[in-house]
């Protein structure tokens, strides 16, 4: 192994012990896909909390939201979450209750996918800063 490698191990190991990551990139629900969509992953121990910033999960949605993911089970770069209610603004939504919530976050990307309610929800974002 050489010099290169040890310091790209060591930039991944800094990024995945992050307490708090942020990232930008596009959120796609049942088609309809949004930009430029500001995410936090918030690590716990073996647990963390997605946060998604001013969003839309459909193109006629009159309001921006803010939705809150609690519990996603976080395995080295896995993600997982069987089933949870999300929260918006400290308010359950179990109308939206993510379901089948698998992804990755690596310390450069963040990239998961769940239903939520009745709707199909990818997120694919790049880290933009540490927390």
């Amino acid at each position: 192994m050489n010099i290169k490698h040890i310091l790209l191990l060591a930039m991944l190991a800094f990024g995945l012990a992050a307490p708090a990551q942020t990232y930008v990139g596009s959120m796609t629900t049942d088609g309809y896909t949004r930009r430029d969509v500001t995410a936090r992953l918030q690590r716990q121990g073996d647990r963390a909390t997605i946060l998604i910033f001013n969003t839309k999960f459909a193109r006629m949605m009159p309001v921006k939201v803010d939705v809150e993911i609690p519990e996603v089970v976080v395995d080295s770069t896995a993600l997982r979450c069987r089933q949870v209610v999300p929260t918006s603004n400290g308010k359950p939504y179990p109308k939206y209750t993510v379901r089948n919530l698998r992804g990755t976050a690596d310390g450069r990307s963040l990239r998961f996918s769940c239903t939520m309610g009745d709707k199909q929800v990818t997120y694919t974002g790049t880290l933009t800063q540490k927390q």
